[in-house]
């Protein structure tokens, strides 16, 4: 019997999960080099959606100082609301652990402090230091990486279309174009990038994301009405360059209609709020 390719890669969510990478991985504590490697690890604990970096200990300048305490599974993953399994979206940090191991700080010259890593309980990445990205500079080759390094079963697309977009909220139109940019992301919802000038007057706010594809998102509000409701990337990642300057809406809070036909809401981590 086929199988559909999101069922596969989805079989093993629940397990701890790792792959390779040939890039250049350097890493940075407060501006003091701690790693430079070609044998990072991607590692992906149980549940986690996005994945985070493992170096070889022998690539470590930093010392691991035991930080007293193990970690396990049961312990650190935050309770099911539902009773079912959690998701481990970007939104909870990496120093949230799924799987058993132990918890390190990484200790960098005499005054840059101490940043967290954990070495999984796994024969497989025994020989490894997982890293709490946040805490670190990080540089694939000679590139910038923000938010969490890039997956290489996650990719995005953007396509010129000539399609019909109306986005209203409660009625009020908020923009009206036909020729958005289609943004087709894995396991996200199809995002419809709007030119600015086919937009309504929106408000700046100050909030400001990251993604590791597209770069620095600064947000828009509705006068009276929701706040960052919708985004823009302004100086995007090349991944993003397509989209720059156009602005897009949250399909989970607004009615997106598509050549007439009303878009069912998506039901993300971004439903109920900004990001």
């Amino acid at each position: 019997m086929a199988q559909q390719m999101s069922g596969v890669l989805a079989a093993h969510f629940d397990a701890l999960r790792y792959e390779p990478t040939a890039k250049r991985i350097r890493v940075t504590l407060a501006g003091e080099p701690v790693a430079e490697t070609d044998r990072a690890l991607l590692v992906w604990e149980p549940r986690r959606i996005v994945p985070t970096y493992a170096v070889p200990l022998d690539a470590l300048t930093g010392q691991l100082v035991p930080a007293g305490a193990e970690s396990g599974s049961e312990e650190n993953a935050p309770p099911p609301p539902d009773g079912t399994r959690r998701t481990l979206d970007p939104t909870v940090p990496f120093t949230t652990h799924s799987c058993d191991g132990t918890e390190f700080d990484v200790v960098a010259g005499e005054e840059t402090g101490a940043a967290a890593a954990f070495r999984p309980a796994d024969p497989d990445l025994a020989d490894y230091a997982v890293l709490d990205f946040a805490a670190f500079g990080w540089h694939e080759e000679n590139e910038p990486v923000v938010s969490h390094p890039r997956d290489p079963f996650h990719r995005i697309d953007v396509l010129r279309s000539d399609r019909h977009v109306r986005v209203e909220h409660e009625g009020r139109l908020l923009a009206e174009s036909s020729r958005p940019l289609l943004l087709f992301e894995t396991n996200l919802p199809m995002r419809c990038y709007l030119p600015a000038a086919d937009v309504a007057d929106l408000e700046p706010s100050d909030t400001v994301t990251y993604c590791a594809y597209k770069g620095r998102a600064s947000y828009f509000s509705v006068p009276g009405g929701p706040r960052d409701i919708a985004w823009t990337y302004r100086a995007p990642l090349h991944d993003g360059e397509p989209v720059r300057d156009h602005v897009c809406f949250f399909d989970e809070r607004v009615d997106v209609i598509v050549d007439g036909a009303k878009r069912e809401r998506p039901v993300t981590q971004w439903s109920e709020r900004g990001v």
